[in-house]
């Protein structure tokens, strides 16, 4: 009789893998997961900047310049372009999608637990989940159109909805004014249309940044037309780090903000 024994710290292990919900390293596509850890690498530094500035008071004007709005926009617009682009191949997109999910509403549950008043109601991983579902129901649908047409309209609508937070469709001279009675409710505050009052510490809606997510669907039908050598490289830090980005992206700002606060104490 053969008993099998379970090597110490196995559920420790099952927790990693489930937060990863990938498949080993080892089998991973080395490109996407470099990309993605630079895209988690800026993350923690925009977050450490953030807390440095909005919880504990740093007084750094230049946290509130364009370029670090465009910085911003670079770190989110990064991880939905590539989290689209792999849906394209996902085997159990509908899995994945549900586990993005969950991990959304544990941030929205523990935010609500330290600050009522300010909390994430619909942050990048909300949008993010959403759009693994759209485009997993609409798969079949998707597979039909031509990529190159595909990623030109996403991005086209993308520009075209850009601005929809701001109460209107387009840019400059070629704006369209949405209706005011949408903006009088937060029935629609999913696709970007909310009152003055709606507040979320983290907040991606479907407009603009489903689009963006399409783009990178559409761009994943490319795939096997880029080189082998991009998808199969040796394990380094960047593939490392992007192999654990779900599980990193929900464990880095505690951290940041214990460890600012740690130096604050230390430094009176």
């Amino acid at each position: 009789m053969t008993i099998a024994i379970r090597p110490p710290f196995s559920k420790i292990s099952s927790a990693v893998n489930w937060f990863k919900g990938s498949p080993p390293l080892n089998s991973r596509n080395a490109i996407l997961d470099e990309l993605r850890a630079i895209a988690i690498l800026n993350m923690i530094a925009y977050h450490f900047c953030y807390c440095a500035v909005k919880i504990y008071g740093a007084d750094w004007s230049w946290f509130s310049s364009f370029g670090v709005g465009a910085w911003q926009e670079y770190i989110c617009c990064s991880f939905l372009f590539i989290a689209g682009f792999c849906s394209r191949f996902s085997k159990r997109p509908y899995k994945r999608a549900f586990k993005i999910a969950l991990c959304a509403f544990l941030i929205t549950f523990v935010t609500y637990l330290f600050n009522a008043k300010g909390f994430v109601i619909f942050g990048i991983l909300h949008c993010m989940a959403l759009s693994m579902f759209i485009v997993a129901l609409f798969s079949k649908l998707i597979e039909k159109i031509p990529p190159a047409f595909g990623v030109g309209a996403s991005l086209a609508f993308a520009l075209i909805v850009w601005n929809t937070t701001r109460g209107y469709f387009g840019f400059g001279d070629f704006s369209l004014a949405l209706p005011a009675v949408l903006y009088e409710t937060d029935a629609l505050f999913i696709l970007g249309m909310k009152t003055k009052s709606f507040k979320s510490i983290d907040y991606f809606p479907l407009f603009p940044y489903l689009f963006v997510f399409l783009t990178g669907a559409f761009m994943g039908a490319y795939r096997d037309f880029l080189p082998r050598s991009l998808f199969k490289r040796p394990i380094g830090f960047l593939t490392f780090v992007g192999g654990h980005s779900l599980l990193i992206y929900m464990i880095h700002q505690p951290i940041i903000i214990f460890l600012i606060y740690l130096y604050t104490q230390i430094a009176r």
